[in-house]
């Protein structure tokens, strides 16, 4: 006998996780063009400036107060990840994204999720170095919605029956 219940929060799983993959996908690709479209407006008109130009030096630090808090977030939605899931998991839910022995597996899955929030801090860092300021911030303001929904989602879901 089929458990329909299983079924459809697996198809709600998924399909929540395509939704956000699209939103992550379309967010940073936005923000580009209009990146793009604001330089090619400054390049567009005369300069006039008469002294020669200096180097434009970075708008901020890299750990300034904004990224510091920004970070914060990332590292407790990444915590918040990790117990929602423990919870699903001791609920009698199955791992959609990796496997229940990976979850299961309290250390390596720890890891994970202390992996994850150093990734984007990394990427975050990249964009800055490359002058994505924007961007820069955004990876981390995309990774704490999608995060603080999945944990929302984790949390709301009953026993298996």
């Amino acid at each position: 006998m089929k458990n329909y219940r299983q079924e459809g929060i697996f198809s709600q799983s998924r399909a929540a996780g395509i939704v956000l993959a699209l939103v992550m996908a379309a967010a940073p690709a936005r923000l580009l063009a209009g990146q793009r479209r604001n330089q090619a407006q400054s390049q567009a008109k005369p300069p006039v400036e008469t002294q020669p130009r200096q180097l434009v030096e970075s708008p901020h630090r890299f750990f300034d107060k904004t990224n510091l808090m920004l970070f914060a977030g990332v590292a407790a939605v990444r915590a918040l990840d990790f117990t929602s899931t423990q919870h699903f998991r001791h609920n009698g839910h199955n791992e959609v994204l990796l496997t229940n022995s990976i979850v299961d597996n309290k250390p390596l899955f720890a890891g994970i999720e202390v992996a994850g929030t150093a990734l984007s801090i990394g990427v975050a860092y990249w964009l800055h170095r490359t002058g994505h300021h924007k961007l820069e911030r955004w990876v981390s303001v995309v990774h704490i919605g999608v995060g603080a929904f999945g944990d929302i989602h984790n949390y709301t879901l009953g026993p298996v029956r």
